[in-house]
């Protein structure tokens, strides 16, 4: 009972301006990344004139650069800090060193190849600069994500941080949302306003990412104090080593659930969700009715962020993903239901039914932060090993793979279902069979995005109580040698 005693003592309290600096990290992210994502490919197009087939080749080599870099900056984080000294911090230096490379690429991207006349140079150009970018931002997004397990002690702290990176990554996506299009509404549509724009994106966001790092603590250093007081023999075993990723697959349940979780999101879910538009504009005849949607869902989504942690008091985190997943796969499995038995959809039921589904729905991902905290305390308990960087690089991983290959099979299938955007030019209603394929797509793969996460989280994650008894157990009889 003194060890237990003395071991929580030793860690700082979770301070209200540590959960703020948690938030701002995807709240800045998010303002530089809402300028690539929303605004690169038509900037490249449009006001650089970049041939579509050169432009679709540098989407896809920049995409699988993506896709490498996540796991591959997470193992280097790992294999750095193996070599340092105790008591280091392990993210937060990384987090520091992203800001320039984020600002500076951001800002030269869309100054200096415009000023460079075109040709293989610029392209050149290009092509560098954006790799200095996203080397920056994976350099943050990974050294953020990691960082919550080494500052969360319980399911409340990561519950409370994770809201707290949902909330963030909602106000940076509001904040750009606002400013960018504005800017370029006042500017122009052209590389002087793209140009002012990247620098506020840059700037803002830059300065939103210091608070992050300024204002967060790697306050877990049970860790660390443990390995202080390692003997050789300990400390040669505790070395990361790149055999380990396998067996970080192989043993760690809960990652395994996390991935499978992460893959039916982000993919299959994602599927749906590129229909949508077809489903306003095609099946309900209105468009502007989406925007509303989008208002509900994420006022639902708030009002679960803000209660996450004090739910957590009563369940653990990942009961309230269970049941957020139960209920929202139930009501998409009901309005799946009364859209194909309906010829004719009530626009507003369906608006507020499908809001709040897919609100449900989401928080799966707005609370998975948390959870992969868990399984990296986990994988400590497994293997005498954290490998924070190298986990959360391979889980974002599967969120890049998910994302990568949504894009173009949600084209093949709108093609598949017989959409025919000649009848749509004319003010024609679609086939009866082309209907009822956008209904299945919009409804049917979010439900079974839910059926599998839900299945992921019920019966392959294994972390339950008494594994979290033993894990605690484990740590404090590591911390009292």
């Amino acid at each position: 009972m003194e060890n237990t005693v003395k071991t929580q003592s030793t860690i700082p309290k979770l301070k209200f301006k540590n959960v703020i600096g948690y938030g701002c990290g995807d709240a800045g992210g998010v303002i530089t990344i809402y300028m690539v994502a929303m605004y690169m490919s038509r900037y490249l197009q449009v006001q650089l004139e970049v041939n579509a087939g050169i432009l679709a080749t540098m989407l896809l080599v920049w995409n699988v650069w993506d896709t490498v870099n996540d796991p591959l900056m997470g193992t280097i984080m790992d294999i750095t800090f193996a070599k340092a000294k105790p008591g280091k911090d392990k993210f937060r230096p990384w987090i520091l060193a992203s800001i320039p490379l984020i600002v500076f690429g951001m800002i030269a991207f869309y100054s200096i190849p415009a000023r460079m006349g075109g040709g293989i140079p610029m392209l050149v150009a290009l092509f560098i600069l954006k790799i200095i970018y996203e080397g920056g931002y994976t350099m943050m997004n990974i050294g953020m994500g990691s960082l919550l397990g080494a500052m969360a002690t319980n399911d409340t702290e990561r519950a409370t941080l994770a809201s707290a990176r949902g909330m963030g990554s909602t106000v940076g996506g509001l904040v750009a949302g606002i400013i960018i299009p504005q800017v370029l509404a006042r500017v122009g549509e052209n590389t002087q306003g793209y140009f002012i724009a990247s620098v506020i994106a840059a700037c803002l966001g830059g300065v939103i990412i210091f608070l992050h790092w300024a204002l967060t603590s790697e306050r877990n250093k049970a860790a660390l104090q443990a390995q202080a007081v390692q003997t050789q023999e300990e400390k040669a075993a505790s070395k990361f080593k790149l055999s380990d990723i396998w067996g970080i697959f192989a043993h760690n349940r809960a990652f395994l659930a996390l991935v499978l979780h992460s893959i039916s999101i982000t993919a299959v879910q994602a599927l749906g969700q590129g229909a949508t538009l077809y489903m306003y504009a095609d099946v309900l005849g209105d468009v502007g009715m989406q925007s509303v949607a989008s208002g509900l869902s994420s006022a639902l989504q708030i009002a679960i962020l803000l209660s996450a942690p004090l739910l957590t008091k009563k369940w653990d985190l990942v009961s309230i993903i269970r049941f957020c997943l139960l209920v929202g796969a139930a009501m998409y499995g009901g309005l799946l239901a009364y859209c194909l038995m309906m010829a004719e959809i009530n626009a507003l039921l369906f608006v507020v039914w499908n809001s709040i589904a897919a609100g449900l729905v989401i928080m799966s991902v707005q609370m998975q932060w948390g959870l992969v905290a868990e399984s990296i305390d986990y994988n400590e308990y497994l293997t005498g090993k954290r490998n924070e960087g190298t986990i959360y690089g391979f889980f974002s991983l599967s969120r890049r793979i998910g994302s990568t290959i949504t894009g173009s099979l949600t084209v093949l299938l709108i093609a598949a279902i017989g959409y025919n955007p000649e009848l749509t030019k004319a003010g024609l209603a679609q086939a009866a069979g082309t209907i009822t394929g956008i209904k299945l797509m919009v409804i049917g793969f979010p439900l079974l995005a839910a059926v599998l996460s839900f299945f992921s989280f019920t019966f392959i994650w294994n972390i339950n109580k008494d594994v979290r008894d033993k894990m605690t157990a484990w740590k404090l009889g590591k911390t009292a040698k």
